[in-house]
């Protein structure tokens, strides 16, 4: 099920012209989004804090959607490389990690909220929702040089000293309609400029005490290769952990020598290794498999035809779709519960605590056990058809949708949010049971079951207490 949303939009100046400065940290060119007047700065701070938010959430899904898309084996094409399965494992680990990133910084982005009182914000880019602060239109779509050349563009720094990005910003506007994508390091320029200002965001809109407890620490978030989850307590500390931040993807800075690639020098090796597969030429050969665009879910045929050719309709692939959106929202309530909740993440014992379960489950559904977690449903996707009744110019495969709940609102009281877990918990036992019904069998659904029966007695258990 996905979300209408009322169209915002908020009316700022062509950011090619916007105020420009040298930043003396950095000796980059950052731009800052003039604050629209019926905005306080402290209001200014939270608004862009939770664009950069979904921004980073929606950057997160299209970069792993792209990745599933990739293929393992059975490549098409005249003239495919013997190394072919080494190079598309080689990028879809790149690019996920890029996108293990990215929750990182979205992890930053909440305690950024924390550290001056704002809302929590874990949204995403929904159709219909447009702002001229988003890098380009969210689409789920399998990777190509096209949505590389996207990616390129959103991550890029002020002043690319590459030849080719002319021509990457160019095939980027083309795919998105002729709007040329934001860089989202503009976000993070206007945050620091409005973080480092006293006369800005002033000392009594600052909260030290929310880094404590309640706040996404550093050790809470390990084995997650680069992520930068930055806890906060004074000014210095935000403007670093932004600054951070941007030099990790999205910010004007490039990372200093020596340093781990950008996520900009990431994008832009694996554009220029990609062959060419959209230039209406017989490509040289195809690293994906056919999945959809924007897959949904949808139990009836829909009247527009571009969306019913998307709509996963097989049966049996459509209830690992449903699961996999189950699975997509858990992760949500688990980071937002996670992060509403005070507290250590073990006890005394060594045993975790409530908040530590809650940790450990969105680490579950990030990477599971060895098959379980969204990633393994995402995989099979990949591998399955996508329609009952194929026609021609049909996927020949389903994907991940990525498809937002009603709503991603958790309850006020703690008993209610464990009630939260639990309803998730009974949506994914009675999909699990379809699937079996229907004869699906292995380890990917073994794990999901061992999994979730396990949660299960947790939640239980809190319930009972």
């Amino acid at each position: 099920m996905t979300r209408a949303r009322a169209t915002r939009l908020l009316q700022v100046p062509d950011l090619d012209v916007g105020p420009a400065a040298r930043d003396p940290a950095t000796d980059a060119t950052a731009t800052t989004i003039p604050k629209p007047p019926e905005l306080t700065w402290w209001d200014w701070a939270v608004f862009l804090l939770h664009t950069a938010a979904e921004v980073e959430h929606a950057l997160m899904t299209q970069y792993l959607y792209g990745a599933y898309s990739l293929a393992d084996s059975d490549f098409a094409g005249p003239e495919v490389p013997p190394d072919a399965a080494l190079r598309t494992a080689a990028w879809r680990t790149t690019i996920t990690a890029i996108a293990r990133e990215e929750m990182g910084h979205l992890l930053t982005e909440q305690n950024l909220l924390r550290f001056i009182g704002g809302p929590l914000n874990l949204e995403r880019e929904d159709f219909p929702f447009r702002s001229v602060l988003y890098p380009f239109p969210l689409t789920l779509e399998p990777l190509s040089r096209t949505s590389l050349a996207k990616y390129v563009a959103a991550e890029m720094p002020a002043d690319p000293d590459e030849a080719d990005i002319p021509e990457i910003v160019a095939r980027a506007t083309g795919a998105t309609g002729g709007m040329r994508p934001n860089r989202v390091g503009v976000l993070f320029d206007t945050l620091i400029d409005v973080f480092s200002d006293p006369a800005k965001l002033t000392d009594a809109d600052l909260d030290p005490g929310s880094a404590a407890d309640r706040q996404a620490r550093p050790e809470d978030w390990f084995g997650f290769g680069r992520l930068i989850v930055r806890a906060v307590a004074t000014r210095a500390e935000a403007v670093a952990a932004l600054r951070a931040v941007g030099e990790q993807g999205e910010g004007a800075a490039l990372p200093s020598v020596g340093e781990p690639l950008a996520h900009f020098h990431q994008f832009l090796r694996i554009y220029r290794e990609f062959p060419e597969t959209s230039d209406g030429e017989v490509p040289a050969w195809v690293p994906g498999r056919a999945v959809p665009t924007d897959p949904t879910t949808g139990p009836q045929p829909d009247g527009d035809p571009t969306v019913e050719r998307n709509r996963i309709s097989h049966p049996v692939t459509r209830t690992w779709a449903q699961l996999f959106d189950v699975r997509y929202r858990m992760l949500l309530v688990d980071l937002v519960h996670a992060l509403s909740r005070p507290g250590p993440l073990v006890d005394d014992d060594g045993a975790p605590t409530p908040r530590g379960h809650l940790r450990d489950w969105a680490f579950l559904q990030m990477r599971g056990e060895g098959l379980s977690g969204m990633r393994g449903i995402a995989r099979l996707l990949t591998t399955r058809p996508a329609k009952a009744d194929p026609a021609p110019g049909d996927p020949a495969c389903a994907g991940p949708p990525f498809e937002l709940p009603y709503s991603l609102a958790i309850p006020d009281d703690e008993h209610s949010r464990w009630r939260l877990h639990l309803s998730l918990l009974d949506s994914s036992a009675r999909l699990t049971e379809d699937l079996a019904a229907a004869g699906e069998t292995g380890d990917l659904l073994d794990e999901l079951t061992r999994v979730d029966a396990a949660a299960r007695a947790v939640v239980e258990s809190l319930l009972i207490a």
